[in-house]
């Protein structure tokens, strides 16, 4: 069982890709997105971190003890969001792992390379289940918290984090197929 130096290549630019997309999800303030009808335009835009909004076009802090996010009344809802939050930010430095594994892979000799696909597949699965968790509880803040009304939609930074586990977790079950399937890059002719 043995995996190429091409199949390692594509892998680091399709989790680069990933990487990037999750780091994209963290940054951008549009997890979910409330936008009131004209003839009052306003959008209100929610991050892991900064809340937003057109009509003062400021951010502040998000969610906020002083801002009234956190009241009596929303059980939980701070510390799951900062939990999400706290997520994909560790997904991000699984992330930085996962990339310095690759560039080491990548600059390795054969003999190494040919063992390197289960550490990587391992950590490409940590690297996700953070992000999966993150856009869960997310998911179940939107479904069934007070904070969202009728009209509250799903983001772009939403949909990057899917889009950014799923990569993740694809290049992990791709990884172990691929050397289960490749005969080893070296191999000598016996001596006749």
């Amino acid at each position: 069982m043995s995996v190429s130096l091409l199949t390692y290549v594509v892998t680091f630019f399709v989790f680069l890709t990933s990487y990037t997309l999750n780091i994209l999800s963290l940054v951008l303030p549009k997890w979910i997105t409330f936008v009131t009808p004209n003839p009052f335009y306003t959008e209100t835009n929610y991050g892991l971190f900064r809340l937003c909004r057109s009509f003062a076009k400021e951010c502040r802090v998000y969610p906020s003890y002083d801002a009234g996010d956190c009241g009596e009344s929303k059980d939980g809802y701070c510390e799951l969001w900062r939990g999400a939050a706290a997520g994909v930010v560790l997904s991000v430095i699984l992330g930085a792992f996962v990339l310095i594994v690759l560039l080491v892979t990548m600059c390795s000799g054969r003999r190494k390379r040919a063992g390197a696909w289960a550490t990587l597949s391992g950590l490409l699965i940590l690297y996700a289940i953070p992000q999966a968790v993150a856009m869960g509880i997310i998911a179940y803040l939107y479904n069934t918290s007070n904070t969202f009304y009728i009209g509250a939609r799903y983001n772009i930074s939403f949909i990057l984090c899917i889009v950014s586990w799923c990569l993740g977790l694809l290049l992990a079950l791709i990884l172990p197929i691929i050397a289960s399937l490749s005969p080893p890059e070296y191999s000598y002719l016996p001596i006749q």
